[in-house]
This record gives C-alpha cells, structure tokens and sequence, in this order.
C-alpha cells in the first residue's frame, strides 16, 4: 500500500497483520518525531522487535546510503515483510536478522498471539510471571527461536554499534536490555524502549547503567509512565 501521510509519506509498504492506518496517518507520531530527530546520515538504527519494518523503513530513509538499519525480528513472516518493504522501496542499507534479542544465548519458544503481541515465552522478572499466570494465555502456536545478546552478536558479527535502539518486545523489554549492557557501557546509543507494564524495571535497570530517561508521550517520571508509553533514553554524561 502507499503511504500518502506523515513521516512515511510516499513508502510502500506490505503490512500484515500490522496497523494499516500507518498508510493515511499515523498512530505513534510522537515517537516517529523522537527517532527521526536523533538520527541522521550515516547513523546506524538497531530495530529490535522490527515487526514488518515500519521504523527500519523511516529510519533508513533517515541515514542514507551512507548509514546501515539492522532489523531484528524472530517471526519468519514478518521477517520477510521487512525484507520486501524495504526491496519494493530501493532501501539497500537495510539489513534483517530473523532472530530475537534477549539475555541469553540459543533457542527460545515464541509464541504466537497474533494482533502483533506475539512474545517470547519468557518471563523476566517475577511480577511479570505472576501477571502473566492470571492472564488467560491463548495463542496460536509456539515454536523454537533463535535468541542471542546483542553483545554476543557483535562480538561475532563484526557489525557497527548501533547509534540508536529501538525496542518493542512485548514485555521482553529487561531482557534485551540486559542483554547490551556491554554495548550500552562502551557505545552508548540512544534507546527507545515501548513499555509493556515494564517502567519499573525499565527505570531501574537504565539508573544502573548510567542512562537519564523519560516518557515521550507524558510529562511523568519514567517509573510513573503509563503501561504502554514510550521512553528515551540517553547517556547520562552525554552533553547533547
């Protein structure tokens, strides 16, 4: 479909079971605003939890040809949505890796739960476990993954750190953030974490890694964010 509004005006763009109201207007404006104004030509955009490759396709307009976007995605479909999103609109900067980002190395369950809220089958912290036994968990499938630290990956790839982060990962939130703890020492790039009930530990974790943080969406303390809102993150001794 071609997008005729907002920050993704003239992309084309396979959706999926994602929102398709992305092509005439846009749902998360705030945070289009947000990343797009910490990137810039050259940069390098990590999308972790790409989905179909909304923000992997603003962002690579964002950096050019001369900047790099690494979309990490663990469901196959989406994963090749990506990939053809960015084919159909000439992005060759665009790189997608069909694995999860978490804490640990190896294979993970998925589970499928459609209406893009399919997460890994995880718990990071023991509230969310608890939250989740009281929830009714239907879902469509469950099957193995390939999960992996971003620190890890690096370390193997060879690939450039990322200057800005990206996050949705249904809840898994700590779990990633976890696992880039050396990136986020030695980097230092600017995250933007979708919270899923997670502020807390969210808040908690980017205090112990020396990162200054808030909502985008609301003038509130991240620990007071709302269940869903968004979040920016930065170095704290970073001057800009």
């Amino acid at each position: 479909m071609p997008v005729l509004g907002g920050n993704g005006h003239g992309l084309r763009v396979r959706f999926g079971e994602s929102a398709l109201t992305r092509a005439v207007s846009t749902l998360e404006r705030d945070v289009e605003e947000t990343i797009l104004a910490h990137l810039h030509a050259g940069d390098v955009f990590y999308d972790v939890g790409a989905n179909i490759g909304w923000y992997s396709m603003l962002a690579a307009r964002a950096v050019g040809p001369s900047g790099g976007v690494l979309a990490f995605e663990p469901s196959v479909l989406n994963a090749a949505y990506v990939q053809q999103n960015a084919a159909v609109n000439h992005f060759a900067n665009v790189t997608v890796i069909c694995a999860a980002l978490t804490d640990r190395d190896g294979w993970v369950s998925f589970l499928d739960k459609g209406n893009m809220q399919s997460r890994l089958d995880k718990d990071d912290f023991d509230a969310q476990a608890e939250r989740r036994a009281r929830k009714d968990q239907k879902v469509k499938g469950n099957r193995p993954v390939p999960a992996t630290t971003l620190d890890s990956w690096l370390a193997q790839t060879g690939q450039p750190p990322p200057t800005l982060v990206k996050i949705d990962v249904e809840g898994g939130e700590l779990g990633a953030l976890r696992g880039m703890a050396q990136t986020l020492e030695q980097h230092g790039p600017t995250l933007v974490i979708e919270l899923h009930n997670t502020a807390l530990v969210v808040a908690d974790f980017l205090d112990t890694v020396g990162y200054r943080h808030a909502p985008i969406e609301v003038d509130v303390p991240t620990r007071h964010a709302p269940g869903q809102a968004h979040v920016l993150a930065r170095p704290a001794d970073r001057s800009d």
